[in-house]
């Protein structure tokens, strides 16, 4: 295809299935860059939990050296322990008293977890009333249980004074 001498057009003009190409081409490429823009932001915390929003709201509460845990759960737990950084839960759990078995699942869902904790962690885990154990990390230590420490408690004492300070 040529044009007429004076002619603006182009000698060899751009078939339009290469412009919509292009156009797509340039789409895909831009949403894989949003989306790995986006991804950029995740967070290792699942923070649409239930218990990660209960855990929440006592952090940003007026007295966050207390927690009354009645609510965990929707109020379906019997034990619970909150253990920070290198902390000991089998010092800490005899609080709890226990059943042996019951002992076991706690430890062992605790040394799962324990191995990718970071200094300004701690663990949430408590017993449902069925049986099962649940277990959350949580980022904010030093408003619960700092490095070392822990404390575990059951439903008949729900409320309880939230390890601070230095290090037993």
């Amino acid at each position: 295809m040529t044009s007429a001498p004076g002619s603006s057009k182009p000698k060899y003009p751009i078939p339009w299935i290469s412009t919509y190409f292009i156009a797509g081409l340039v789409l895909i490429v831009g949403s894989f860059a949003v989306l790995w823009y986006v991804n950029q932001f995740s967070s290792d915390y699942d923070y649409y939990d239930p218990d990660m929003t209960f855990l929440e709201r006592i952090v940003l509460s007026s007295s966050p050296g207390k927690g009354d845990f009645t609510q965990l759960n929707g109020g379906d737990w019997q034990a619970l322990c909150l253990v920070g950084w290198q902390g000991k839960l089998a010092k800490f759990i005899v609080d709890a008293k226990l059943p042996p078995a019951r002992v076991q699942k706690f430890l062992a869902k605790h040394d799962a977890l324990a191995g990718d904790m970071d200094k300004s962690e701690f663990i949430l885990i408590y017993l449902d009333k069925s049986g099962a154990v649940k277990a959350l990390l949580h980022p904010h230590g030093f408003a619960f249980a700092r490095e070392g420490q822990g404390v575990c408690t059951t439903t008949s004492k729900p409320a309880l004074q939230l390890p601070g300070g230095s290090p037993h």
